[in-house]
């Protein structure tokens, strides 16, 4: 594999080692499988330390060559490591999360930006010739994240648009241009460990990104009004409910699921796929923590008891977007900014300027995406 060449700067007053026994780890776009958007096990960054953090390192990866003009994905956080998509330049990146150093570059084709996560010692990546006139093959890839070494390339017959990894398995969800009926959409199982292919099923697609909890994935039909709930390991069905949704979080506590369809926002059941409760007409992207739901609804954040569905507070706000919860602090993007709110009430705690994408928080660090550039904040 080839390297690539990617800028970095640091900011001044670089900040020490992790302390004993913190947890850095946000895996996924959504922090985990459930997509939650909710870090529970971040402890530095809070309504006291909030207001000290200042930037510590930015970087700004370079594309090598012609690739897919598609947005970068979120970055993803795990042992001393922030991973990063260049679907630009066909590469795959690490840095050191203290300092900013580049630990290592991986060049594996042309990289569409359809996910990126990291389970383990492994991350997880797709891959399509999005460059090409025709064909649907890509490949999900697998490299070693303390080296960005290939680990496996397993080939597929369609083009990747969503994966989540469902604790050994990687379960994609893709469509074929050149195929027809069911046989144009299939969602396939592959084992994290090898690559090797164990299941697949036509004629569905992921549910959302947030289509994994527990070992289960949520499974939409692609020809009829129908979810269903699989075994990521197996494929094997559990139930499915007559309506399509599109499923944006797991709940990390309560055994249900929040999607969106035709009625609004319902909460459904994990177990039995019935509706728990729904808020009609709501909307939007969203972030839970077991108690509360948060929705960056249309000029507003609305703020839901999780239990019951209950409004307990709105916020207005322009064009808010990208709710995420950690360390006791609600952060929102709203017009190219970053707001930092208390959860339980909605006010202000502290605004960070040039935030229009991606917020992660885990281990002490605040990353905010700004096109390809990602800046590192700490105390």
């Amino acid at each position: 594999m080839r390297g690539s060449e990617l800028g970095v700067t640091r900011g001044r007053g670089l900040d020490g080692g992790r302390a004993a026994g913190l947890v850095e780890r946000w895996g996924q776009d959504g922090y985990g499988a459930g997509h939650t958007f909710y870090n529970p096990g971040e402890s530095v960054i809070n309504s006291d330390s909030v207001r000290r953090l200042r930037t510590r390192w930015a970087v700004t990866p370079r594309g090598a060559g012609d690739g897919c003009p598609l947005a970068p994905v979120a970055p993803i956080v795990a042992g001393g490591r922030m991973v990063v998509l260049e679907p630009s330049g066909n590469q795959v990146a690490a840095f050191d999360t203290r300092t900013g150093a580049q630990l290592w570059s991986s060049q594996v084709g042309q990289l569409e930006a359809t996910g990126l996560a990291m389970a383990g010692d492994t991350v997880v990546v797709s891959d399509v010739a999005c460059s090409s006139p025709s064909g649907d093959d890509s490949n999900v890839i697998a490299l070693d994240a303390r080296t960005g070494a290939l680990r496996w390339d397993s080939l597929w017959a369609y083009t990747t648009d969503l994966f989540v990894v469902s604790g050994p398995t990687v379960v994609t969800s893709g469509h074929c241009d050149m195929c027809v009926g069911d046989e144009a959409y299939q969602v396939a199982g592959w084992r994290l460990s090898d690559g090797q292919r164990m299941w697949s099923r036509s004629g569905v697609v992921l549910a959302g990104p947030a289509a994994s909890r527990d070992g289960l994935v949520l499974l939409s039909s692609t020809s009829r009004e129908l979810t269903s709930v699989a075994e990521a390991a197996s494929g094997r069905g559990r139930w499915s409910t007559g309506i399509r949704y599109e499923v944006s979080a797991a709940d990390p506590v309560r055994r249900q699921w929040y999607a969106t369809g035709k009625a609004g926002l319902r909460a459904l059941d994990q177990d039995t796929g019935r509706t728990v409760w729904t808020v009609r007409g709501e909307t939007g992207e969203l972030a839970t923590d077991g108690r509360r739901v948060f929705v960056a609804s249309a000029g507003r954040v609305n703020v839901y008891d999780a239990a019951r569905g209950r409004l307990l507070w709105t916020r207005a706000l322009r064009t808010p977007s990208h709710p995420v919860r950690a360390g006791g602090l609600l952060y929102v993007t709203s017009r190219r900014s970053l707001l930092v709110l208390a959860p339980t009430t909605g006010v202000t705690v502290r605004t960070f300027g040039s935030a229009t994408d991606h917020v992660v928080a885990a281990g002490g660090r605040l990353y905010v995406t700004n096109g390809r550039t990602v800046k590192a904040f700490s105390p």
